[in-house]
Parts: C-alpha cells; structure tokens; sequence
C-alpha cells in the first residue's frame, strides 16, 4: 500500500479527510494508507506558507510516499475590500508563493508532492448531488460557497458544516461535477496505481 500524508488550510477539511467515509475511499478502493495523524492542519494560508516545510518533513518522518496539499483560492482580503476581486490563483502561482516564502525557498517541490486547489471545501459540497444543496452559476467562480452552505445548514461555522455533511459527502460525487474534485480524485487514483 502507498502511503499518504495531507497538510490542510483549515479544521474543516481535517473533520472531512479524517471522516469514515473520506478514509474508507482511500483504504478499501484505493488502496491508500493514512490516518488521523498523516493529516496536517496549518490553520491559515499565512501559517501555511510560514510552518510549510516544517509540516512537510514531519510526514517525510512518518515515511509517507505522497504529500497532498489542499489550499484554498480564496482571497479574503481582496473580497474584504471587494475591489478588482479576480479569479482564483491557478495552482502554479500557489506553489511557488508557499515555495519560496522565507524558509521554504530551499525546499525543493518533489514528484511525491501535490498541491490540490479548492474554491473552499464547500464548493465541493454544492456539487455533490446527494448533499441537495441549492446554488446558482459555477461553485468553483463562486466567491463565498460556505456562505451558501451556511444558509442552507442554519450555521456559519466551517467546522459545523463540516461535521454536518462528513458522513454523506462523497468527493468521487463532487469529482463528477468539479475540476478541482476530479483533479484530487484523479491524482489519487494515480499514485494508487502505480503501487
């Protein structure tokens, strides 16, 4: 079995990697080794970017094989000052600002490393057709899809969303319907292969 470690943003995305249903998807369909412990939760973009190598080779001591890296493409202060708010960064300009902040200029990106963008986890929520959820447009071009999730759940919290929906979110679902969701799937799908 390949082994798999992630580093999140939030508490949000920890409560669905670490789900029964998120974990049975790895272990029994695609043959993936993780746990509660090879997830990683840097609790903001600044903290990514500022502990990122040191998260990294925390997994590199467990002896993970891959390393996924789930950011979000928000950008709260652009949309906290809603002017020439554009749309999200594409993975590349990502990886080089985590890269080379400060003491990540001298980590190198290895083949086993990933770096999966999401609008927020909650863009895939909206997609994930047994979840029910109400939107207009596309919920990856939607700004704030927590917002809209929120509505529906009766809660503003993240982490509420996230436990309210942990155990019937489906990302190979979400995956039907997004790019960032087939993205994470398909590179998942890849390394178990190749084991």
């Amino acid at each position: 079995m390949v082994k798999v470690g992630f580093i999140v943003e939030g508490t949000a995305d920890f409560i669905i990697l670490k789900s029964d249903k998120f974990q049975n998807l790895l272990k029994y369909e695609l043959e993936i080794e993780t746990d509660e412990s090879l997830i990683k939760i840097a609790r903001s973009r600044s903290r990514l970017k500022k502990n990122f190598e040191s998260l990294v080779k925390n997994l590199q001591k467990q002896n993970t094989d891959y390393i996924f890296t789930l950011v979000d493409q928000d950008d709260k202060e652009k949309q906290k000052k809603n002017k020439g708010y554009s749309l999200p960064d594409c993975p590349i300009f990502v990886v080089n600002e985590i890269q080379y902040f400060q003491n990540n200029k001298n980590y190198i990106f290895q083949e086993n490393s990933f770096v999966i963008m999401t609008r927020e986890m909650e863009a895939w929520f909206l997609v994930d057709n047994n979840l029910n959820l109400n939107y207009d447009g596309n919920p990856e071009e939607i700004l704030n899809p927590s917002v809209i999730v929120g509505k529906q759940l009766d809660t503003s919290s993240h982490v509420k969303i996230a436990n309210k929906l942990k155990d019937r979110f489906s990302l190979v679902r979400a995956s039907e319907n997004s790019r960032s969701a087939k993205r994470f799937i398909d590179r998942l799908k890849e390394i178990a292969n190749k084991n």
